[in-house]
């Protein structure tokens, strides 16, 4: 019931904000998947399925996103060291959490770790806000549609110095990391990304 009230909640405040909103559409991605910043909501693991091994460097992020019903496998680490063996993963996500990377070198480094633990024909997928207003706190509304017809109502915010965020930005980095093939799909206030 938890779950019900807070879905409605955010429904409603998406309704009245005048913050950016977003809609998304998932789909279930094949493999072993390590979905990058994964606390909160726990929307890949929700949409992946329980074998997503779900990485979050806060335990109450990940208290939360178990809470809520996501079921994964969790690990409680910093992901710019992730206790895996290299070329174990078929696909490696980031869903609304490279914007709480302050700095572009920690944003940098945990894309050179999540290409070390894909195999060498993994992929990489991304989703994430565009941050070139200076509202403190800055705040992008999500509406996720999941497999099975689920919807998910979530905010994503940050504050501070230092947020911006552009697709071009966070591209760049995925490339000087070691990925290829940028596929990039810009909106108004996020973008997707999906690498090789």
């Amino acid at each position: 019931m938890n779950t019900v009230i807070k879905n409605l909640l955010m429904r409603s405040l998406v309704r009245l904000s005048r913050r950016p909103k977003v809609k998304v559409s998932l789909e279930r991605l094949e493999g072993l998947v390590v979905d990058i910043g994964a606390g909160g909501e726990g929307i890949m693991a929700k949409t992946c399925g329980k074998e997503t091994v779900c990485v979050d460097i806060s335990k109450r992020e990940i208290d939360e996103a178990r809470s809520r019903g996501a079921v994964a496998n969790w690990v409680l680490c910093d992901a710019r060291a992730m206790p895996f063996g290299s070329g174990l993963f078929d696909v490696a996500t980031f869903f609304f959490s490279l914007m709480y990377m302050k700095t572009l070198e920690r944003k940098h480094a945990v894309m050179i770790e999540a290409k070390r633990v894909l195999k060498p024909e993994g992929s990489l997928y991304l989703w994430d806000a565009i941050i070139r207003e200076k509202p403190d706190p800055y705040i992008v509304f999500v509406e996720a549609s999941l497999p099975g017809e689920e919807r998910v109502y979530t905010g994503y915010g940050v504050r501070g110095e230092k947020k911006e965020q552009a697709p071009e930005l966070i591209n760049q980095l995925a490339l000087e990391a070691g990925f290829r093939d940028a596929r990039t799909e810009s909106h108004e206030y996020w973008f997707t990304s999906r690498f090789q």
